[in-house]
């Protein structure tokens, strides 16, 4: 592969803790090795973004640029690639998507990727102008990549859109299944006994993650029934789980423990991992968990459905409480040597299908493959 450094400009919205940051944050060294420089812009119309800190202590230049509907936001935007003369541009965010390639396009940047992080089933004018926008992509020579089987369907089906699938990673270095110790120091951190079956969930508490279902299920369960939850991450304003929870008579049985720099003794500590989202683009916080070797209770919805070729043994519920309360009843009947027989190779498929090598590769050869992009550019002053 051709050694010289290349330059990466990574367009996120406001930053947090959610898939595109976590992936970059956990591929720094992985992408320095291969001679890619990124660099990252947030977009983030009041504020950088809480994550920010972290991807600046893995190395990354961060800056911002706060978004508004208008010519001098993505003139500002423009000016930031011709100064800084990139040789790619790597668009994650959604809004504006095609935008900014147009403003690489003026700016001309060799290349330009965008990654569709999520199943946007849009219909009537929204389908209509999104189906528009990809063509006119398509012309400027944008390389188009999805992070799934399932939103590359979607893309195909409702947009008419071509894409790659180019998967997304976790940090294979660091989720391994634990020993006997690692468990019982996990499980004692937080006051758990071993007859307790402890379910966990990592991820933001949007109506979209659908932890009430999860809640709701633990209020369908017998009264007597050992169950803790392990809830990890930022709560909504005014936190109304907690307010559910205490409404059903069950807050003792969930441990809302806010957002954690590092989820890995949760998981250790837990028996299943519960993932009830509406809808997932992928869920990076299910393959941490399949590392980990934990059985697993997903949302039968695109997205998540795709992990069951990979993974047999995944109990897919309806994104509802007495489906979620079911499945939750299913996996306590087993022991944890049961478990742990379904689960026996799911960190060995999470790396090797998963892994941060994996991904990062494929994109370093995109970035520094070429395209007809600047044959085509228009040229501005």
């Amino acid at each position: 592969m051709d050694k010289k450094k290349l330059r990466v400009l990574h367009i996120l919205g406001e930053l947090k803790p959610s898939g595109a940051e976590c992936m970059l944050k956990v591929a720094a060294n992985e992408f320095a090795a291969l001679g890619i420089n990124n660099e990252i812009l947030s977009t983030g119309a009041e504020r950088i973004g809480s994550y920010a800190p972290m991807m600046q202590a893995v190395g990354y230049q961060v800056h911002h640029i706060p978004f508004s509907k208008s010519l001098k936001f993505f003139f500002r935007v423009y000016k930031l690639m011709r100064a800084q003369k990139y040789d790619a541009i790597h668009i994650h965010s959604e809004r504006a998507n095609f935008w900014f390639g147009l403003t690489a396009t003026f700016a001309r940047i060799p290349r330009v990727v965008s990654t569709v992080h999520g199943t946007f089933a849009f219909r009537g004018w929204l389908r209509l102008r999104r189906m528009v926008f990809r063509r006119l992509q398509d012309g400027l020579g944008v390389i188009r990549i999805a992070i799934g089987q399932s939103v590359h369907d979607t893309e195909r089906k409702h947009f008419g859109s071509v894409t790659r699938i180019i998967p997304n990673w976790f940090d294979n270095t660091r989720f391994f299944p634990p020993t006997a110790q690692q468990r019982n120091v996990s499980r004692k951190r937080y006051s758990l006994e071993e007859q307790t079956f402890v379910i966990a969930s990592v991820g933001n508490c949007s109506k979209i993650k659908n932890h009430v279902a999860v809640i709701q299920a633990l209020a369908l369960l017998p009264k007597d029934f050992p169950i803790i939850y392990l809830h990890v991450g930022a709560e909504e304003q005014g936190c109304p789980e907690r307010t559910l929870a205490a409404s059903l008579g069950i807050e003792k049985k969930i441990c809302f423990l806010g957002q954690l720099d590092d989820p890995l003794p949760v998981l250790q500590a837990a028996d299943a991992y519960v993932m009830p989202s509406f809808s997932e683009g992928f869920g990076i916080a299910a393959l941490e968990a399949f590392a980990v070797g934990l059985p697993a209770i997903l949302s039968d919805v695109s997205g998540l459905r795709d992990f069951g070729i990979q993974f047999p043994g995944i109990h897919y519920a309806e994104p509802v409480a007495s489906s979620i309360a079911k499945a939750i009843l299913e996996l306590s009947k087993l022991d944890l040597r049961e478990r742990k027989q379904i689960t026996q190779d799911y960190p060995r498929i999470s790396s090797e299908e998963f892994g941060i090598n994996i991904g990062v590769t494929q994109y370093a050869q995109l970035y520094r493959s070429s395209t007809s992009l600047l044959a085509n550019s228009p040229k501005l002053a």
